[in-house]
């Protein structure tokens, strides 16, 4: 089968500076290109190709991507493309090949395998608050966690570990223990995982020759991400025969608490000899003015994305006095308009809300994101507990949850003396069997202003309520302390969710309701990581917290700026058509910034049009297409060779559709990607 023939035979366009990367190269090949320019496309034509071609089985084909999550968006964008068959092919990530290669050696010894920890951060939080009596922040562990990573791939010495500072942490005394840690309970974090798996190789070098006996073809997808150690891990698989295929991006690497290792890819034909490196021109996702704006935005006076498509629209930036009116245009915006959306969050917290309305409002979504995690944050647990105990004060399972942010210092006896009393007199609250019982008199005295206190409150409403235990009750305080502002993106979110619910307890039984709310699989509106917008795109990308200090995050260190940045821009250029940025000046009482990049895409913009007279951003919307949304039974369609047809019925992606000729079967996202069908 000729390469023509194959993609006539897929209905596949490839355009004729990358047909030729499909057939075997007889070498290493990697090809660099920007976002949008159809790096993603080429790997999984290349590997169908090769497969329906007759050329490879695929089983002898290793395909591997950045995560487990583009590993299952690129199964499932193959499954798409080409279908499934007994040959189709397997995509995984880099660890877990790592943690595949550790079992096989493990195997062959009858060794117990470590299972793989992925909380990293969790564990270094615990370890830094035991050793150094320090709450870590959110971008502290990262930093953290971080440089750990970057310990591990590089295989620094300890003599080079001793020397990394951390302010206020001595670094190489929790390195040790976080190394202690995970032995003692017989874990692999993922940078374990990469270092036990070369050893292993080192070491075995007959599974290291049936790995690359085994391997004919390689392909990587965002190579740009892989560490220093993958890439050694990958040198050791590639044999003489074995064709690597890379694809990268290194203008987008955003991986750093991975250890990513861009430049290794400036030298790469030190290591594979006789590569050929290949360059991709051109983005086939945005319009005109989408290229436009993130070009002034990422690339400044650099080159940036070429753009294929000469549409252009209007680029809205959505300002809003207060949050909940943000929130209540998001709703409108999917209500009222059945384009494909989704809404890009920075911080999860900042979803929440979102999340919360459309269930509100029944409106069919798929999310990201841990609602759980949200649930079991600090401050929300904080608040649950002193709301569920200013409901009910018998509530002695919220009181023992805060009793110690109150200030009091109750000892066991005194606790289980409150317990019993109460468990046996039912008209006595928390705070009378505790003025009753030996707990010393300084603490009754302190005890008696602070139920003074809460009497006052028991009859507000939510939002009330928790400023008054931010107030009243001494939190604020516990917040400063630990440098904790009150435009935290969890604190924000659960006040606007305090705005939503002004009954206490519908407030609480929504909280407790979201913590089982599972996301659907997929929909025409759907909420998502900005970390997690690879080999994605949409009709229209809304970009949801675009606060000061939350998108972009507080940063300390020019690495971590410049990756949000990527992560800003990889976000814009998902947008096929349509892109919106949301931002807001208040939450409730809480004074909130613009996010610096919108001020810099503005003056970006305005430079670009100063500079270009004839290069400008008119008002217009973008003209309206047939959706997928709109193909239901019954609908008349014209298509481009078969004529005017109707549809019968749609299941999972295709449509039937009885023309004159017969009842023909097709896949609606292929027809309206190739124009081949229209409203008749």
């Amino acid at each position: 089968m000729t390469v023509e023939e194959f993609l006539i035979e897929n209905n596949i366009e490839i355009n004729e500076e990358k047909k030729h990367l499909l057939a075997p190269q007889g070498c290493s090949v990697l090809v660099n290109g920007k976002t949008g320019s159809g790096k993603t496309l080429l790997l999984l034509t290349r590997i169908a190709y090769l497969i329906e071609g007759n050329m490879i089985s695929s089983k002898h084909m290793l395909n591997l991507c950045f995560d487990r999550d583009t590993a299952k968006e690129m199964t499932k964008h193959y499954r798409y493309y080409y279908g499934e068959s007994e040959d189709t092919p397997v995509f995984t990530d880099i660890h877990n090949f790592a943690y595949q290669i550790i079992r096989m050696y493990n195997k062959e010894r009858d060794i117990e395998t470590w299972k793989a920890y992925k909380d990293t951060g969790s564990a270094i939080k615990r370890l830094v608050k035991e050793m150094f009596a320090r709450d870590l922040r959110r971008h502290e562990v990262y930093n953290i966690v971080k440089k750990i990573s970057y310990c591990r791939n590089m295989m620094l010495p300890e003599r080079d570990i001793q020397k990394i500072e951390v302010d206020g942490i001595d670094f190489f005394a929790l390195y040790k223990a976080y190394e202690k840690f995970k032995s003692k309970r017989s874990i692999y974090d993922y940078d374990d995982i990469l270092v036990t798996a070369v050893n292993m190789l080192m070491r075995d070098q007959q599974l290291l020759q049936r790995l690359q006996q085994r391997y004919a073809f390689i392909h990587i997808d965002d190579a740009q991400e892989l560490s220093f150690l993958s890439h050694m891990l990958i040198k050791m698989v590639v044999s003489s025969t074995c064709e690597l295929f890379l694809c990268a991006d290194k203008d987008l690497s955003i991986a750093f608490d991975r250890a990513a290792y861009p430049v290794a890819l400036d030298t790469i034909t030190q290591s594979y000899p006789n590569t050929k490196i290949y360059e991709l021109s051109g983005n086939y996702r945005c319009n005109q003015t989408i290229i436009e704006t993130a070009n002034a935005f990422f690339y400044k006076d650099l080159e940036g994305m070429q753009a294929i498509r000469n549409e252009t629209t209007e680029i809205k930036y959505k300002g809003f006095a207060d949050i909940t009116k943000l929130y209540e245009y998001a709703v409108k915006k999917v209500v009222e308009d059945e384009n494909e959306t989704v809404f890009v969050y920075r911080n999860f917290a900042m979803a929440v809300p979102l999340i919360d309305r459309f269930i509100n409002e029944n409106i069919s979504f798929a999310f990201q994101g841990n609602l759980e995690h949200f649930v079991q944050d600090s401050f929300v647990k904080d608040m649950w507990n002193f709301i569920e105990l200013l409901v009910d004060a018998r509530d002695l399972k919220a009181f023992y949850e805060v009793y110690e942010k109150l200030g009091l210092d109750i000892s066991k006896k005194v606790l289980l003396e409150v317990g019993d009393r109460i468990q046996k007199d039912e008209s006595v609250d928390v705070y009378q069997a505790l003025m009753e019982s030996s707990y010393k008199a300084a603490g009754k005295k302190k005890l008696a202003s602070i139920i003074e206190r809460i009497r006052m409150a028991e009859n507000k409403n939510t939002l009330d309520m928790i400023m008054f235990i931010l107030e009243k009750m001494g939190y604020r305080a516990l917040l400063l302390k630990a440098n904790v502002k009150l435009q935290e993106p969890t604190i924000v979110s659960l006040m606007t969710l305090a705005q939503q619910y002004p009954n206490p307890d519908e407030f609480l039984h929504v909280i407790s309701n979201l913590k089982s709310y599972k996301s659907e699989p997929n929909g025409r509106v759907q909420i998502r990581s900005a970390e997690h917008m690879r080999g994605k795109d949409y009709e229209r990308v809304i970009i949801l917290d675009c606060m000061g200090g939350m998108f972009p995050r507080q940063q300390s260190e020019d690495d971590e700026i410049q990756r949000e940045r990527a992560l800003f821009f990889m976000s814009m250029t998902k947008a096929k058509n349509m892109l919106e940025f949301l931002s807001t000046k208040r939450s409730h009482l809480t004074r909130l910034e613009i996010s610096p990049f919108l001020y810099e895409l503005h003056t970006a913009v305005k430079e670009e049009q100063e500079a270009t007279p004839t290069i400008s951003l008119p008002k217009v919307s973008a003209p309206k297409k047939l959706r997928i949304t709109s193909i239901r039974r019954g609908v008349r369609l014209k298509h481009v060779q078969l004529g005017e047809g109707t549809v019968m019925k749609v299941v999972d992606g295709m449509m039937h559709i009885k023309f004159e000729s017969g009842i023909k079967q097709m896949n609606i996202k292929l027809c309206l990607a190739n124009n081949l069908i229209e409203l008749a």
